[in-house]
C-alpha cells in the first residue's frame, strides 16, 4: 500500500469500522480501492461537522467536486484521500458520475431544509450510499453491474443509510436538521421539536416504527435480489447487513429512539459479519 491508501485504511477503521471490516472479506487486490471508496465516503459525510456555516461546506464540496471533473486545483494529489480515490477511479475505469451525484446530495446536509417526502429522502440514501455499494461491487466484480446487482444496491444503500438515520435522531435535531419526512411528521401529529427531547412520545414512536419498518423492507428486499448473484461482489453487501443490529437493539423494550445509540461491540460486530458473509455465499448459490 502507498502513504496515502495507508491513510485511509486507518481513516475509515476510525470512521467507518463496519465496511473497513468488510474490506478484509474481499481479495487482497481489491482492498486498497475498496479502502479509498469509503474514505472519499467518509471524507463527504464529515463536511457538515468540520464547518460552522454553509459556505465553508460548500467550498468543501466544491472542491471535491472539480477535483473529481479533472479541474487542476495543483494541490489534489497533495491530499491522500483524493489521491486514492482519483487513483482507484482511474484504474477501475469507474464512472465519474455517482460520485459528482453523491457530492452533490450531500449539500443538503449543510443546510436546516426539512426532508419533504419519503421518496426524496430515498433519493437521498440512493445517492450517498446505495451509490457506494454500487462502485464497490464494480470494483469487485471488474465490469458494470447488471439489473440484478443494481436493485440489490439500490435497496441495501436505502437501508444502510436510513438505519444509520435512524440511529441519530436527537444528534440531528440539535444540528436543526431534519432527515425524517415532514410527510412523516405530518402524518403522526408530530412537530419537529419534538425530536429534540430526551423521550419518546406515542407521536414519535410511530414515526420511528415506520421509518424503521421501511428501512427493514429494504433490507428485505435486499437480500431477496441476492439469490443467484455473482459471489464476487459480495463484500459489498456485508455493512448493509450490519444494520440487523440496530433493528434487534430497536426491538427491545429498554430502547428510546431519542438516545444515540452508540452501536454494537467490536466484536459482536466482527461475529456478526462473519455469520453474515456465509448465509449471504449460500444466497448465491441459489
Amino acid at each position: 500500500m502507498s502513504q496515502a491508501y495507508n491513510y485511509c485504511n486507518d481513516f475509515v477503521k476510525r470512521f467507518s469500522y463496519e465496511r473497513y471490516l468488510s474490506t478484509l472479506y474481499a481479495p487482497i487486490t481489491a482492498r486498497p480501492s475498496l479502502i479509498a471508496l469509503y474514505a472519499f465516503a467518509c471524507e463527504i459525510a464529515r463536511i457538515r461537522e468540520l464547518v460552522n456555516e454553509p459556505m465553508p461546506g460548500e467550498i468543501r464540496l466544491q472542491w471535491w467536486h472539480d477535483a473529481l471533473s479533472g479541474t487542476d486545483h495543483g494541490d489534489v494529489m497533495h491530499n491522500p484521500v483524493a489521491q486514492a480515490i482519483i487513483e482507484t477511479i482511474e484504474h477501475h475505469k469507474l464512472p465519474r458520475e455517482p460520485f459528482l451525484n453523491l457530492i452533490s446530495a450531500r449539500r443538503f446536509d449543510l443546510y436546516s431544509d426539512p426532508m419533504p417526502t419519503v421518496n426524496d429522502l430515498e433519493g437521498y440514501c440512493g445517492e450517498t450510499s446505495s451509490a457506494l455499494v454500487l462502485l464497490a461491487s464494480m470494483i469487485l466484480s471488474g465490469k458494470p453491474a447488471d439489473r440484478q446487482i443494481s436493485d440489490a444496491c439500490g435497496h441495501g444503500g436505502v437501508a444502510y443509510a436510513m438505519s444509520g438515520l435512524m440511529q441519530t435522531l436527537a444528534w440531528q435535531a440539535s444540528r436543526q436538521q431534519q432527515f425524517i419526512p415532514k410527510e412523516v411528521l405530518e402524518r403522526h401529529d408530530v412537530d419537529p421539536s419534538a425530536l429534540k427531547g430526551n423521550r419518546s412520545d406515542d407521536g414519535v414512536w410511530a414515526v420511528f416504527e415506520e421509518m424503521v419498518e421501511l428501512s427493514r423492507k429494504h433490507l428485505d428486499d435486499c437480500e431477496e435480489a441476492l439469490e443467484g448473484i455473482d459471489k464476487s461482489v459480495l463484500p459489498a453487501f456485508l455493512p448493509v447487513f450490519q444494520v440487523e443490529l440496530f433493528f434487534n437493539e430497536a426491538d427491545k423494550d429498554s430502547f428510546e429512539p431519542l438516545q444515540v445509540c452508540g452501536g454494537a461491540p467490536h466484536i459482536r460486530r466482527m461475529w456478526h459479519m462473519w455469520r453474515t458473509s456465509r448465509r449471504l455465499a449460500r444466497l448465491s448459490r441459489k
